[in-house]
Parts: structure tokens; C-alpha cells; sequence
């Protein structure tokens, strides 16, 4: 699988503009034969924009979401993106899932809500759903909730084949991106994809570093704290009767055992 991730500088509350820089991006990404791009978190809208969110949320099948399908139906490519979704329960800092054919895959709501700001704002999600995407099971997290290792191991136990994560990680915590990320695919034993801003948006300084980082926990593509970028890497997850890091292995034999010894 051919896995993408975009690295940009926040919208600021234009919608329009991250259309067309979807657009950009997946026409460049079906050049280089992408199955799969990942857009940073409420990408659709920027981040940092406290209340003015309430005015720019829109449901998981509004108009945005669907210049997205055509989008993506459009450069035969699939994408993942954060957006400020509007359900009956609230507002949720989602992750949108949409194959290459234009059709929505899935819609996973952020579980870890990061500071006071968020807690304000959005609902928790409750579930970890799995799509699927060129042909593969993939789970989807948001940022913070990378940070807690229990999401993607219950990702993987469900699964999933790669963990795709839209993020808006800021100064100063690029160390999340520079280890726990890694540490994320390694002991888990699958492909993780970070996708995160640029530069500077209201009082925040994001440190870039998008990555795609292998099964075995090392950078297959890494961008660097600024500017805008696109990578593109292949992963290959190894065969299903080896894919299990070692850890895993003893924890599931460990998790398996009744209780005799």
C-alpha cells in the first residue's frame, strides 16, 4: 500500500481553501500512483479557532464532506481528513475516511481530548472503528490519542493493518513526533502515518515533522519542522504469522493463560 501524508500551514476558518488544497494535493499524490493521503486534523477548517468552530461544523454527510468524496473520486485517490463534525450529541474533532471511488468510509471521533479547550469545545468519541481503504483495514486516531498506548493496541487487536493519524501537534512536543510515533508502529507492528501542520497559527507553533514510519518503527518519509510537505512511502506489513512484535506475542500468550501456573 502506497500511503501519503500532507504537511501544510492551517486554514484559519477558510473551508474553500482546504478544498482546493485537497484537490492539489491528490492530483500530485495520483501522479506518484497513491492509494492513500492523510490531512492533518480539522484540516477542512484549522485548528486553533475556539468558537468560531460552532459556525464552520458541519455532519459527517454535509456539503464539505461531500466535495471530499468528489474530490477523491475525481484523483482516484483515497483520504483521510480531520473536520469539525456537528451530530445530535455536540461537536467532535473527527477523522473522515473516504476511498477512491468517492464513498465514505468512516467516521472515527477523537477519544482523548487534549486540555481544557478541547474539553470545551467537543464530545468525546466512544469507539474505534476500522475502514477500509485501498483494500486494507485501517484504524483511524486523532493527535492526542496516539500518545495513549491502549488505542492502537486495541486498533491492531481489532485488526487493523495500518493506523493513520491526522494531527495538529504544536511546541513544544516534538518529541511526540519524533519518538512516540515511532514507538507507536514499533510495538505494535504495523505502519503508522502522522500528518501533521506548519507554521503558526494563532498562539500556537506547530512542529511539523510528518511522518510515515514502518512496521519496524523506522522513517520510511519524514518531513522536517517546516514547510510544506508531501510524502509518499510503500509499506509492506510482514506476513500475517510474523506481524506480532514480540512484545505482542507475550502479552496475548500472557492474556491467554488460564491462571494455572
Amino acid at each position: 500500500m502506497r500511503l501519503g501524508a500532507y504537511q501544510g500551514p492551517s486554514v484559519e476558518g477558510h473551508v474553500e481553501r482546504a478544498l482546493a488544497t485537497v484537490e492539489r494535493v491528490l492530483r500530485a499524490a495520483a501522479a506518484f500512483g497513491s492509494d492513500v493521503v492523510v490531512f492533518p486534523e480539522l484540516f477542512t477548517t484549522g485548528y486553533a479557532l475556539g468558537q468560531r468552530l460552532q459556525a464552520l461544523a458541519e455532519p459527517a454527510d454535509g456539503p464539505t464532506a461531500r466535495a471530499l468524496q468528489d474530490l477523491a473520486a475525481t484523483a482516484g485517490v483515497a483520504l483521510v481528513t480531520g473536520f469539525c463534525e456537528r451530530s445530535e450529541q455536540g461537536l467532535h474533532n473527527a477523522a473522515l475516511a473516504i476511498d477512491r471511488c468517492g464513498t465514505s468510509r468512516g467516521c472515527y471521533r477523537k477519544i482523548q481530548l487534549f486540555g481544557d479547550d478541547e474539553a470545551s469545545l467537543f464530545e468525546a468519541g466512544d469507539a474505534l472503528p476500522l475502514v477500509s481503504l485501498a483494500g486494507h483495514r485501517v484504524g483511524l486516531l486523532v493527535c492526542y490519542d496516539v500518545e495513549f498506548a491502549e488505542w492502537p493496541r486495541q486498533l491492531v487487536d481489532a485488526g487493523a493493518e495500518a493506523i493513520l493519524v491526522p494531527t495538529a501537534q504544536m511546541a513544544p512536543f516534538d518529541h511526540v513526533a519524533r519518538t512516540l510515533v515511532r514507538a507507536r508502529a514499533l510495538e505494535n507492528a504495523v505502519p503508522v502515518v502522522y500528518a501533521n501542520y506548519c507554521g503558526r497559527e494563532a498562539h500556537l507553533d506547530y512542529v511539523g515533522l510528518s511522518a510515515i514510519v514502518g512496521a519496524d518503527g523506522k522513517d520510511l518519509a519524514r518531513a522536517g519542522p517546516r514547510g510544506e510537505a508531501l510524502l509518499l512511502a510503500d509499506t509492506a506489513p510482514p506476513p500475517a504469522a510474523e506481524i506480532l512484535s514480540t512484545q505482542h506475542r507475550d502479552r496475548v500468550t500472557l492474556c491467554a493463560d488460564d491462571g494455572s501456573r
